[in-house]
């Protein structure tokens, strides 16, 4: 008996229903819970940051600092806060700033920190198993400042890489109506376009080279080892990504933007606590490690097992 009509877009109506109702606009605020703890863990990992890099500065000589990199380990800081920041673009109501940085700025943090931890762990297996196999090669990577240059190139490449997404592949904010038909979710556009595609891949290979550099130096000095601290973090990583892209595939809804943040939090926190806690318990609850003489006789340790072997 009645004559139907659609509902606007920007309503809905439940079926048989003679009445449209207007949408709820969803996005991340700080007003809900589950929002507001991940906003409060990721201002709290940042505090967790800042007083690790006060902290480091303060013992920048002593030498769990200077085995952990001395003062490339605030380039490394630097970078993980620069992914954090970038997580406070997710909540409010997406702009065309916000679209642009917030995945931006972790993916190349993360890239940064990975390229130096790579490195690190690099130079750590070179110096204690190959320098004396290739000290001609050895010099002339110490003379022309081959981990500065590695960190350089791998982090103006992943520049580079999101330059190009960001170029090609705006994010920028849209009202998603398809999914859920109560409600409007405002997102950015490009979350999946080939050029985050392209960024994200190139993290990934990072995190491989990382994980290879680390397993190979296993049976290095205690001080200097870092493999299970390294697999630790990356597996963290890899599986709060592993269980995103898999609710993504099946999950389209208010919470998936949470879903997100909480996996790159995750990302950025494994990268921290992994290699950065370890030192600070030292520093603060084990002064008696962190003394010339210990590192000494755990490298002369080291050094007679190799010989043996």
């Amino acid at each position: 008996p009645y004559s139907c009509r659609p509902c606007g877009k920007e309503e809905w109506a439940p079926e048989g229903s003679q009445t449209c109702f207007p949408r709820t606009v969803v996005f991340l605020t700080w007003h809900e819970p589950v929002f507001g703890m991940l906003l409060a863990a990721n201002t709290l990992l940042l505090l967790l940051l800042a007083g690790t890099a006060g902290l480091f500065v303060r013992h920048l000589d002593t030498p769990v600092v200077r085995s952990a990199g001395g003062r490339l380990c605030f380039l490394m800081l630097g970078s993980l806060a620069g992914g954090s920041c970038g997580l406070y673009g997710f909540f409010g109501e997406p702009t065309l700033p916000t679209c642009l940085l917030r995945q931006g700025l972790f993916v190349l943090g993360f890239a940064v920190f990975l390229s130096c931890l790579t490195i690190r762990s690099f130079q750590l297996v070179f110096i204690f198993k190959f320098s004396a196999k290739g000290p001609t090669f050895f010099r002339a990577w110490v003379h022309n400042q081959g981990a500065g240059l590695f960190v350089a190139v791998s982090s103006t490449t992943q520049l580079l890489l999101c330059l190009l997404w960001l170029a090609v592949w705006t994010p920028l904010p849209t009202r998603e109506y398809r999914h859920l038909p109560q409600l409007v979710l405002l997102e950015c556009t490009g979350a999946s376009s080939l050029g985050f595609v392209l960024a994200f891949s190139y993290n990934g290979l990072l995190a491989v080279s990382t994980f290879a550099c680390s397993y190979l130096g296993k049976d290095l000095p205690e001080n200097y080892n870092e493999t299970k601290c390294v697999t630790f973090s990356l597996l963290l990583s890899f599986v709060s990504w592993i269980i995103f892209f898999t609710m993504a595939s099946v999950y389209q809804g208010k919470y998936l933007p949470a879903v997100k943040v909480l996996a790159m939090l995750s990302s950025l926190s494994g990268g921290f606590s992994g290699y950065f806690l370890p030192k600070c318990y030292v520093i603060l609850c084990r002064p008696d490690l962190n003394s010339a003489e210990h590192f000494q006789a755990s490298i002369q340790e080291y050094t007679r097992r190799w010989g043996s072997s």
